[in-house]
Order: structure tokens, then C-alpha cells, then sequence
């Protein structure tokens, strides 16, 4: 399907729509855009209804890209199939749904997560692909420095505590979680996940789905965990007060629980746990580590070429060595320049700060003591992976 993907242009450079002959083409038409997704390498597939048709859009390295088009006619009709796939109820348009399928495409198996919402124009239908043939990958492989991953490994190894990873969605928190997973020895413990959804399978983990419709909410799920005792507990994000009273209450009582947060830096989860209702003592006795990602996108090796400006940026952000790039685009990237995604991490191990924490001490004194402990930020993470020739100056400043 990857020849079907490439003779789709962008609708950028288009001029007429892409028809679906008739009503009867829904199915394959459908089909042939699943397939093309998951070829490319898509993370989600947008179904945009407008009023003169549907738009059809693919997230490849978190941007977004028009891809297909629907006249007016036959708009309807898709969105139904798409409802059908997914095992949704193609007679209610007025409330969101929810479905699921499965794809497989290129000897690679998807997990397919489906959501409807209404709109002006009719029902928004997106589609997210989860790679379930996608090796856990290496801390090294996700972008982690040596003292990070030391820093990790560290606070994995320890008996009982929190682990907190923060970021915005689509960040790459979860890949980053279930590689602290299978980083730890399954031999002798249970490791039990609440995620919402379970995004990957894995067979020597229980897993449980959060379902808030029918009340099952992360402070239900974790509340009846802590009964069951186990050893690790990846409590997918910490929402709410209970969440966090739940999460800290785990890790003080022989657990080690890893957890999410959405801060804009590591540091900022310690008050974001005290605006939750946690008390600052409880807090230091419990945390091991705080962590933030981001996500950026990847020069393509094979067009990418020396910024002409590099002496000048080179000075202006301090950098000694290495070489700053700029994108090209070449058939290998499609154009874009920018061929996958790595992730930058700010790691900071909590034993520095407990005091601090303890004493409900100001933030500012927060990030003297990270900085003074030479704990790098994801700004001078970014510096560094671009003078090395990974990612641009530009895309590190559109990230953060």
C-alpha cells in the first residue's frame, strides 16, 4: 500500500479532489487509506468533515499532513464504514463514540483506536495506529544521555518510591513508561499497568483499561490495586487530588509507582502534586525521580546539509563542537526534510531536593539546586542534539 500512499500527493499541490466512485467504494477506499497510514508511518489519521466534503489528514512525525480528499457525496458513506470498522453505532451521530479494530499491514499488527465527535459539518472520525509488533525500546534508543539513563536505572532498582514522567499528550510518555518497564526484572514481581487506553500489549504485565463511563476511574482502579498488592504499579496519568493521594499513599507503602503528570518542565510536578492536595513531607518521603519529554522531529540523513549561519548560532548558544544543520527534503523524507523523531529528556533524581521539598521551599530554589547538580534541561538538551546533528535549532525551538 506504500505505492498507493505515494501517488496520493499532498492537497497542497492539488487541484481536484480524490472521488470515491460511488457509495459501494466506501469499504476499499477506507481500506486503502488504513493501509497507506500505517505504511507511512502515521500516528493517527484525521476524517474532517467540511461542508464541502471530507478532508483526510495523517499526523507523520507530529505534523500534520493533507493527504485525501471526499467530495460532498460520498462523505457520509465513509464516515459510516468507518463507524462499521471500528464497531460503533452508525445510527447515533449526536453523542462521541468510541471503537476499536485491528489492521495489519506489511507482516506488522495494529491496534486501531477510533473516536467520533459531532461537528458543524457532521462527525469528526479519528484514528489512532499503535504498532503492537514495535520492540521496547532501549533507553539509549529513546534519546536518554548516559548519567540520564544511570539516573533512571537508579531509581528503578530502588524498592519503593514514585517515578514521575511529565510532558503534553502525544509526547512519548508511554513509550518511555513501558521501557522503565521491561528495563526492570519481571522474574519474582508483579507489575501491574492502569492506562487509559492500554496502547501496547504486554504478556508478562497485567494490564487493566480505564473505563470512566462505567465508573471505572484511575482512583477506583488504583484504590482496589493497592488491595491486590502488587510489587510495580504504572498508573498511566495522575489527574486528580484522590489520583495523587492514591499514587504518594502506594509509593510509601512498599510500592514502586511510576506515574504521569502535564508540566511544562520536571521540576514543575512537585507543585503541581501540592495544587493536587498532597502535602509537601509526603512528597519528599516518596519521590525518587522527576522526569519531562519532548519530541522532535529528525533531520533526514540523506539530504540534510550544513547551516550557513553556524558560527554565528554556534557562538550564540555557547557550542564549541559540532556542526548545526538545516533541512532539505529528498524523496527519502517526501519532501519534508525531517525523517522520524527523537526524544529529549530533563531527568532529576529527588534525593537533592528532599529537603527543599520538605520545607515547601520557593521553585526558584528548586531549579538552583538542579542546576548547581548539572542536571541539563530540555533547552540544553535540544542545543546539544542539534549541534550534533539530529534535529534543527528551529525545531527545538518550535517544540519548546
Amino acid at each position: 500500500m506504500l505505492d498507493f500512499f505515494q501517488s496520493m500527493p499532498s492537497l497542497r499541490t492539488r487541484t481536484k479532489p480524490v472521488l470515491v466512485e460511488n457509495p459501494g467504494e466506501a469499504s476499499r477506499t477506507l481500506e486503502s487509506i488504513l493501509h497507506a497510514a500505517a505504511a507511512a508511518g502515521a500516528s493517527d489519521i484525521h476524517f474532517e468533515p467540511k461542508e464541502s466534503g471530507l478532508l483526510i489528514r495523517f499526523r507523520l512525525d507530529g505534523e500534520m499532513q493533507d493527504f485525501y480528499s471526499v467530495p460532498l457525496a460520498h462523505r457520509d458513506a465513509l464516515l459510516a464504514r468507518g463507524k462499521i470498522f471500528g464497531g460503533m453505532d452508525i445510527t447515533e451521530r449526536r453523542l462521541p463514540q468510541d471503537g476499536r479494530a485491528v489492521l495489519t499491514e506489511g507482516g506488522r499488527r495494529f491496534h486501531l483506536r477510533l473516536s467520533t465527535l459531532p461537528t458543524l459539518h457532521g462527525e469528526n472520525l479519528v484514528v489512532r495506529l499503535l504498532d503492537q509488533s514495535m520492540p521496547a525500546q532501549s533507553f539509549s534508543e529513546l534519546g536518554l544521555t548516559g548519567p540520564q539513563a544511570k539516573a533512571v536505572n537508579d531509581a528503578l532498582m530502588g524498592p519503593a518510591g514514585l517515578i514521575l514522567l511529565t510532558g503534553p499528550t502525544g509526547s512519548g510518555k508511554t513509550t518511555t513508561l513501558h521501557a522503565a518497564l521491561h528495563a526492570l526484572d519481571y522474574r519474582g514481581r508483579v507489575i501491574h499497568t492502569l492506562e487509559d487506553p492500554v496502547e501496547y500489549e504486554f504478556p508478562a504485565i497485567r494490564q487493566t483499561e480505564i473505563r470512566e463511563k462505567i465508573g471505572l476511574t484511575f482512583a477506583s482502579s488504583l484504590r482496589a490495586l493497592l488491595r491486590q498488592n502488587p510489587d510495580v504499579m504504572l498508573v498511566g496519568e495522575t489527574r486528580d487530588g484522590e489520583t495523587a493521594q492514591l499514587t504518594i499513599r502506594g509509593a510509601l507503602t512498599g510500592h514502586l509507582v511510576l506515574s504521569t503528570l502535564h508540566t511544562n518542565d520536571a521540576l514543575s510536578a512537585i507543585p503541581r502534586l501540592r495544587d493536587l492536595g498532597v502535602e509537601p513531607f509526603l512528597i519528599a518521603a516518596a519521590l525518587r525521580l522527576v522526569a519531562a519529554q519532548r519530541l522532535v522531529r529528525r533531520l533526514c540523513p540523506a539530504c540534510k546539509r550544513p547551516h550557513p549561519d553556524h558560527p554565528r548560532l554556534a557562538a550564540q548558544h555557547r557550542v564549541t563542537e559540532g556542526q548545526f544543520f538545516e533541512p532539505v527534503g529528498c524523496p527519502a523524507c517526501k519532501g519534508r526534510g525531517y525523517r522520524g523523531r527523537l526524544a529529549l529528556h530533563e531527568v532529576v533524581p529527588a534525593q537533592p531536593l528532599l529537603s527543599l521539598i520538605a520545607a515547601n521551599a520557593p521553585f526558584e530554589e528548586l531549579v538552583a539546586v538542579r542546576d548547581r547538580e548539572g542536571h541539563a534541561t530540555l533547552w540544553t538538551r535540544g542545543v546539544e542534539a542539534a549541534a550534533a546533528g539530529q534535529t534543527t535549532l528551529a525545531e527545538v525551538a518550535r517544540v519548546l
